[in-house]
């Protein structure tokens, strides 16, 4: 009964599976924002969860925790599309205020590199971005509404799927799907809290730097600082190099310094080693380096939406990787047998050379071990002595001064 039951979950499953195949194809222009509520839905859920245990019905939860997730990232994001709409005209001016050619003494000889063509890719690029956002602008309003609709139905009804989805594993693999559940969990609470903590701070701690070195658009830099802190292992580090460069191409090289030394230290180390230690506890335990391939894997192969599949899929495979190790019985690997001093000077007396394995592992002689006391007819009955232990006891007595060995 229950194999016919299981059965049954197991086909069902199928059918979910092909029906969710089915609505991807249909909705695949809004996956990526169906991925992103899912994704940051299991991130708040907490929050939910909270406002029940102090006695908030479950729908008002639901309200609540979906209007502060709106609100705080329109909170986030918002500064990067207000200083792209203000500062435009500021940042072009900036790419078109780069000299075209920059000199390099490298051991008294000078090079002249040409940024000519990159400034004219910078500007492109930069047109390309404003124009897209402009014409995007009706659609991303249509996302959100359907962002915001996929957050509160999850947060109503995640009890009955997460239970549904348990149900269809068999219960010797349970164990497997909840720690692949608490990865997931992990992972995304180490992308969205931890990276969302860094940046704030790192716009916190950038602004006065930015402010006090007197740059012109001190709250321009802050917010650009912040949101590369979502690029892992470079993060802010970039913006200091291209502000350095800067510095060096128009012969400013006290500036230059002055910015990888205090920008260096101030912006792109201090709020990683301020935050990221007080936050360890809600961290995948992920080594930054396969971060770093799981966010430019996942971006350069789906889109935008790779920025968090991408460290997902990545955290999951090295999950399902621990899983196996700990199912897999270790296997003691042979260690190579090396020869002594003795047997490697004995293999070099004998010639023997690389067979050394074969003489020390050999079978044993046939001969018996009173050979070597056998006389000179080849008798090993007349042998000196009448000692019926064989020739080795015999040599032994010889050589023992004591009466015993007489015996």
């Amino acid at each position: 009964m229950q194999a016919m039951q299981l059965n049954r979950r197991l086909g069902l499953a199928l059918v979910v599976v092909a029906a969710g195949a089915l609505t991807w194809w249909v909705i695949s222009e809004v996956f990526g924002t169906v991925f992103f509520a899912l994704t940051v839905a299991s991130v708040v859920l907490p929050l939910q969860k909270r406002l029940v245990g102090r006695g908030l019905p479950k729908y008002w939860a639901a309200v609540v925790t979906t209007g502060a997730t709106f609100i705080g990232g329109v909170l986030v994001f918002s500064p990067l599309f207000v200083v792209a709409y203000l500062r435009r005209e500021q940042l072009f001016g900036l790419v078109e205020t780069l000299p075209e050619t920059f000199s390099v003494v490298v051991f008294g000889q000078t090079y002249e590199l040409s940024f000519e063509e990159m400034q004219a890719m910078v500007l492109d690029f930069l047109t390309v971005v404003l124009e897209d956002a402009a014409r995007a602008a009706p659609d991303l309003s249509l996302k959100m509404l359907v962002f915001v609709m996929v957050l509160f139905g999850f947060l109503i009804g995640q009890d009955h799927a997460y239970r549904t989805a348990l149900g269809v594993v068999p219960v010797e693999y349970r164990d497997a799907a909840q720690a692949l559940h608490e990865r997931t969990k992990d992972t995304l609470q180490a992308i969205y809290l931890l990276q969302i903590a860094t940046a704030v701070g790192t716009f916190v701690m950038a602004l006065p730097t930015f402010w006090a070195l007197g740059y012109d658009y001190p709250v321009t830099m802050a917010v650009i600082a912040g949101v590369l802190q979502f690029l892992p292992v470079i993060g802010p580090s970039l913006l200091i190099g291209a502000v350095a460069l800067y510095h060096l191409s128009v012969g400013d090289v006290d500036a230059a310094i002055l910015m990888v030394i205090v920008g260096g230290v101030v912006i792109a180390y201090l709020p990683d080693a301020v935050i990221r230690p007080r936050l360890a506890s809600m961290t995948a335990d992920m080594p930054g380096s396969l971060y770093f391939v799981g966010f430019i894997g996942g971006l350069l192969t789906v889109g935008p939406v790779g920025v968090i599949m991408g460290p997902l899929a990545v955290a999951l495979f090295t999950e399902s990787v621990n899983q196996l190790s700990e199912e897999v019985p270790e296997v003691p690997v042979p260690e190579e047998q090396m020869p002594t001093d003795d047997e490697a000077e004995q293999t070099g007396d004998d010639g023997v050379g690389s067979d050394w394995t074969e003489r020390v592992e050999g079978p044993p002689s046939d001969a018996g071990p009173d050979t070597d006391s056998a006389g000179p007819d080849g008798d090993t009955g007349s042998g000196s002595g009448a000692n019926t232990n064989g020739g080795t006891d015999a040599g032994t007595a010889s050589d023992d001064p004591s009466p015993s060995g007489h015996d």
